[in-house]
């Protein structure tokens, strides 16, 4: 059984020593119109990762960029040959790809191509243990949620990377249709590009996903920012606890109300953060001025406390986090908003499904939610 701890360690420590990683991607037919025979091949990309976070050499094998013909299936020939030659001088190489392990669909779909058109099997198989699912990887590290459907823009629209060719499959079946294949090569190379970049990030520490906005270094080690303000926020009333055990009884601080809960929790953050932003204040929005609780910069993460109060019903709160959300949308230089919510008295009923909730309604592609209700 595939280990993704494993796989992530492996690709992390291939790419610092600069051993030779392709991440693949391709483009074919429509499955659904396509019963007799294997569906035809239009494009394949490869991009070559660099550990810096950039790419080293991209290529595509396409019906566009294949030798002139009038026959499409001679075209196709000529691209395969072009790819499996090229595979064939680095096979040993790590291959990383999105979901192309399947049955139907991906690697096997490309040898039975080959096999159909050629009449014999392709000169080469890609070895199980170079083969790195990277969709299947990140799932692990993040959750499954780790971005919303189609997990592959939104991933790549979370990490603000520029994307002008991407096509569904809907789209680039249709360009087949209109023979229009040269989109279909700039769409196919640009997520081989993306799938490069977004390895790259995975391995650095700096991916931003639905749960995560990238990693903080603290005492040699990589800490995830998202987790670490969670477990935080997990510790919160042990710390308050804490500070009313002071010696000769000498004064101290007291968490009563939000303000307090905010004094206390930026000292928590400045350990970890180095720059932490405190009551920066958002354009008018909604007909009054809103206070954003603390922003850092460098992570592009807003946090917001909240502390539950009569009439604060579960609609309401998520009322009030889509009014949060938007502002932080207009003011810019933010895509993930933990909101903690303080709820020590147990007005909330259900505060384990209102977190998930909440997290999967209010996050939309340019905002990423996350919501920790504080109630034990």
């Amino acid at each position: 059984m595939t280990d993704p701890i494993r796989q992530r360690r492996e690709l992390q420590g291939a790419l610092h020593r600069n051993e030779k990683v392709l991440c693949i991607h391709y483009a074919c037919g429509n499955f659904f119109e396509v019963t007799d025979k294997p569906v035809a091949i239009t494009c394949i990309a490869l991009s070559e990762p660099s550990d810096a976070g950039g790419t080293i050499h991209e290529r595509s094998y396409s019906i566009a960029n294949s030798s002139p013909s009038s026959n499409v299936e001679d075209r196709e020939k000529d691209l395969l040959t072009r790819f499996y030659n090229d595979v064939l001088s680095a096979s040993d190489a790590r291959v990383v790809h999105w979901n192309m392990n399947r049955s139907s669909y991906g690697f096997n779909a490309i040898s039975a191509r080959y096999r159909f058109l050629f009449e014999e099997d392709p000169p080469f198989n890609f070895r199980q243990d170079r083969l790195y699912d990277l969709d299947s990887i990140i799932g692990h590290s993040y959750g499954d949620d780790f971005a919303k459907h189609p997990k592959l823009r939104n991933l790549a629209s979370l990490n603000s990377l520029y994307m002008p060719f991407f096509r569904e499959g809907r789209e680039e079946a249709e360009a087949i249709k209109n023979g229009d294949y040269g989109l279909i090569e700039r769409s196919t190379s640009e997520k081989a590009h993306l799938i490069s970049i977004l390895l790259t990030r995975l391995t650095n520490g700096s991916l931003r996903t639905q749960n995560s906005v990238g990693a903080v270094e603290f005492a040699h080690q990589h800490l995830d920012a998202v987790a670490l303000i969670l477990a935080l926020a997990d510790r919160f009333r042990y710390v308050e606890r804490a500070l009313l055990r002071r010696h000769n009884n000498r004064s101290t601080l007291t968490v009563e109300d939000e303000y307090d809960a905010q004094d206390l929790f930026r000292a928590l953050l400045v350990q970890f953060f180095d720059d932490v932003r405190p009551e920066d204040w958002a354009p008018q929005f909604g007909g009054g001025a809103s206070r954003i609780d603390f922003v850092i910069p460098d992570f592009e993460l807003a946090i917001e406390l909240k502390y539950t109060r009569e009439g604060l019903t579960d609609r309401k709160l998520g009322e009030e986090l889509i009014v949060d959300r938007d502002k932080y949308a207009a003011k810019g230089g933010v895509s993930h908003l933990i909101c903690l919510v303080f709820d020590y008295d147990g007005r909330l009923a259900n505060p384990r499904g209102i977190e998930s909730d909440l997290t999967r309604d209010v996050s939309n592609e340019h905002i990423a939610v996350t919501v920790k209700i504080l109630d034990r």
